[in-house]
């Protein structure tokens, strides 16, 4: 009876060491969880040349874990910082930091927003421990596409409706002054046949006078695609003044294609060509864009089609 007892106990005895063997080697290899966690994303991998990306760093660390400040200046990577911001929330022990940045960038093709040092510390410890983000690859297309013509434009928003509460004086009022600028208008108009007004010259014909002296100034075989793409677009900056009284040449390339959408003479696909054509002139303008032989005759022809597109309305 002693024998089977004794092989009982040594193989439980046997189990127990193997098992405790076991639990130890699994200790050894199971390093201490970090206090601290990071992560970066963007709201959009995929964007269009001067798109703007939502950039974001999440941290969540332990409370007693210290965190050092870090900024950028004003560039991240390939990408200029437009504007940044922060938030953070107590959850139990746990404090969570997001901080987001709004970037942009004229360079096209496949880069990375790169990885980002972060030094923490507990209260008590003497020296920072450091722990990085993850590389965030984004690529930006190019509005003039592979091809140079495949410009994806984003629909105009449509007009903005009036508040339904509107005083009956303020209607009135309107409709006061559109009866002072109908009598103005008539009167202008009679002087204006009279002859006591000198016409002015259409502003499409000086616009084709402007595009022939442009091309016989022969920017190109010098070497000057910067000046000969701003001298194009201030044609018709200088165009769309004379033509639809816009105020186009005092305002940024933003300000203006704002206040194009609320223009009634242009319609919608002239605004598109519009906005087509001021984007690529400022691709090569600020951005540095080389254009290409076939792209600088596109734009001499963008010009020149607009003009044509929107002469067809204008009083003689």
């Amino acid at each position: 009876m002693r024998k089977p007892r004794n092989r009982i106990l040594f193989l439980w005895a046997s189990v127990l060491f193997v098992t405790a063997a076991l639990s130890g080697c699994v200790k050894e290899k199971k390093g201490p969880d970090l206090p601290i966690t990071v992560k970066a994303t963007v709201d959009k991998a995929t964007v269009a040349i001067g798109d703007k990306i939502k950039y974001t760093i999440f941290i969540e660390k332990d409370k007693d874990v210290e965190v050092e400040p870090f900024a950028f200046g004003q560039d991240l990577g390939n990408f200029a910082i437009k504007d940044f911001g922060s938030k953070r929330s107590v959850f139990f022990n746990k404090e969570r930091i997001s901080q987001w940045y709004i970037l942009d960038t004229y360079i096209t093709g496949k880069t990375i927003i790169p990885k980002v040092k972060i030094k923490y510390k507990k209260r008590n410890d003497p020296e920072w421990s450091q722990i990085e983000t993850g590389e965030v690859p984004i690529e930006v297309k190019s509005l003039l596409g592979e091809s140079g013509h495949n410009i994806q434009m984003r629909d105009i928003k449509g007009p903005v409706g009036l508040p339904s509460a509107i005083n009956k004086y303020l209607i009135l009022a309107g409709l006061l002054l559109l009866v002072i600028s109908g009598l103005l208008a008539g009167y202008f108009l009679k002087k204006n046949k009279e002859g006591m007004i000198t016409p002015k010259k259409p502003a499409h014909e000086v616009a084709y006078a402007q595009l022939e002296q442009l091309r016989a100034k022969d920017y190109i075989s010098r070497g000057l695609i910067k000046e000969y793409y701003s001298e194009v677009s201030d044609i018709i900056r200088h165009y769309l003044e004379n033509r639809f009284k816009l105020r186009a040449p005092e305002m940024t390339t933003e300000e203006f294609l704002s206040s194009a959408r609320e223009a009634a003479e242009l319609i919608s696909e002239h605004k598109n060509l519009l906005k087509e054509f001021l984007l690529c002139c400022d691709l090569v303008k600020f951005a540095k864009y080389a254009p290409s032989a076939d792209e600088i005759n596109s734009i001499f022809n963008s010009a020149k089609n607009f003009i044509d597109q929107t002469k067809e309305n204008e009083s003689a």
